[in-house]
């Protein structure tokens, strides 16, 4: 195997939409990378057996199947690298399918950004801290903000980050889809928050509603967390039908009170 200064990378499902993005960051810095997916000359299997280190850019439905495919392929000193959008089963699947060194990691931004620089992954560096490091270290060199995270607690703070977020934004995309309302109407009275939120419904044309769908039905904290959040609505829809005024104030305050926390922490 090649040393870790200049490794040969592989990713599987390279001729996705994540893969190619990528694949061209890798190969914009001099990285020699090979990909493998459906009608590519290489395979998932002969990247194993060629790569100092693998990236799994594959849709969560076919992520067990990959990483039982290549996973017993891969020696001790290579590395095995996943993007999936939810960590704790999928890294343990790596870690129980492979003698490789894991690190599991989330780019938290889409194939639609110009670079790196500015952007988030999520890592944690589930066995081994060679190709851990070495990732890292490329990251952070592109400008990117890396957050170490364990799998479980990822998973959990996604609940919020995506079960939650999604679904809002589901539940407003389908009521302007099954309303009335004039589309083109509603963005011209549109104050600039909704025009924020417009802009990231919008996004949804672009996304691959499997993903999302995985997404709400894999986290291991969607369902508790979608019980939470709909008895918060409830509770506030019963406010506002009894015009309960106090009660509105004292959760609208607790709500100042957080949204001031997060302006702190800016």
């Amino acid at each position: 195997m090649s040393p870790v200064s200049n490794p040969l990378l592989g990713i599987i499902g390279g001729a996705g939409r994540m893969g190619r993005w990528f694949k061209r960051a890798f190969e914009a810095e001099g990285y020699e990378v090979l990909i493998a997916d459906r009608n590519t000359p290489l395979s998932g299997p002969d990247l194993a057996r060629r790569c100092d280190v693998i990236f799994l850019s594959v849709p969560m439905s076919v992520f067990e199947e990959v990483v039982k495919e290549v996973g017993p392929l891969l020696s001790a000193s290579q590395g095995l690298i996943d993007f999936c959008s939810l960590k704790k089963t999928q890294n343990e699947l790596m870690l129980s399918h492979t003698r490789a060194e894991v690190v599991a990691a989330h780019p938290l931004f889409g194939p639609g950004e110009a670079g790196l620089s500015g952007q988030k992954v999520a890592l944690w560096p589930s066995r081994g801290q060679r190709w851990f490091q070495w990732f890292k270290d490329f990251l952070i060199a592109q400008g990117a903000q890396v957050i170490e995270v364990s799998p479980v607690e990822h998973d959990r703070i996604m609940a919020v980050v995506q079960v939650i977020n999604h679904l809002m934004l589901l539940a407003l995309g389908k009521l302007m889809a099954d309303s009335d309302f004039d589309v083109e109407k509603i963005k011209s009275l549109a104050t600039p928050s909704f025009v924020r939120q417009l802009d990231i419904v919008s996004r949804f044309a672009d996304q691959d509603p499997f993903l999302y769908a995985l997404i709400q039905f894999d986290n291991p904290e969607g369902e508790k967390i979608r019980k939470a959040y709909l008895e918060k609505l409830e509770e506030l829809v019963a406010i506002a039908s009894r015009r309960d005024l106090d009660s509105f104030v004292k959760i609208f305050r607790q709500v100042q009170k957080l949204g001031q926390k997060i302006k702190e922490g800016d």
